[in-house]
């Protein structure tokens, strides 16, 4: 690495977006980097020059490989990392399922086709304990209502070579009231983008989940 490394917006949205993660202020994780409060908030926020001992300083502080701030991990499959030396393997009640989930995110839409099972990536929200995505009226996604599927949610934490799982089963519904899909698509922004005017719900008949963490 250079001496000087030029900081593009996206680390300081990467920065941003991992404190947030973690729950933590910029005084926090400046202290944690050894660094002025200031410097690290126009980091987040605009243009600017890290070194390479403290781009490594605020990666141990967040948590993350040094790489990761900088996106160099964007093109790989997550969890390439070694495991941990004393890992466990828990089952997850119900309960925390629903905790991990609840903030939305991305997770998979699990279901039969003639050629085998698929696993379609879509951007979902848990409204009033339900799994909600949207999808293009008459597509693939969209003739799933009235079918049992599966949705599957994770999160991999790199550094710490731990994460979780989550799986629910359910029937896919359509929601026809227009006042309600109104009322999803302002809450459901699908990073593919499109006319994706349908609105489906997996009402959660079955939830388990399983977290891999360092004793």
């Amino acid at each position: 690495m250079p001496n000087g490394v030029t900081a593009r917006s996206d680390l300081g949205r990467r920065v941003a977006h991992r404190r947030g993660k973690l729950g933590l202020t910029i005084g926090q994780v400046a202290a944690r980097a050894r660094m002025s409060p200031g410097y690290l908030d126009y980091l987040e926020n605009h243009s600017a020059n890290i070194s390479p001992d403290a781009l490594r300083r605020l990666a141990r502080a967040l948590e993350v490989p040094a790489a990761e701030l900088l996106g160099g991990h964007a093109d790989v499959p997550p969890g390439s990392g070694v495991p941990s030396r004393l890992p466990a393997l828990d089952e997850l009640g119900e309960g925390e399922c629903r905790r991990l989930i609840a903030p939305g995110g991305v997770g998979r839409v699990v279901f039969p086709t003639e050629a085998g099972p698929a696993a379609i990536p879509v951007n979902y929200a848990v409204v009033d304990g339900a799994i909600v995505f949207r999808t293009t009226s008459g597509g693939e996604l969209d003739d799933l209502i009235g079918e049992n599927v599966g949705f599957e949610v994770d999160r991999v934490d790199e550094a710490f070579s731990r994460g979780w799982s989550v799986l629910v089963s359910g029937e896919a519904t359509g929601v026809g009231d227009p006042g309600e899909v109104g009322r999803l698509h302002e809450i459901v922004k699908p990073w593919a983008g499109g006319n994706r005017g349908s609105c489906v719900r997996i009402e959660p008949r079955r939830i388990t989940g399983r977290r891999i963490h360092t004793n």
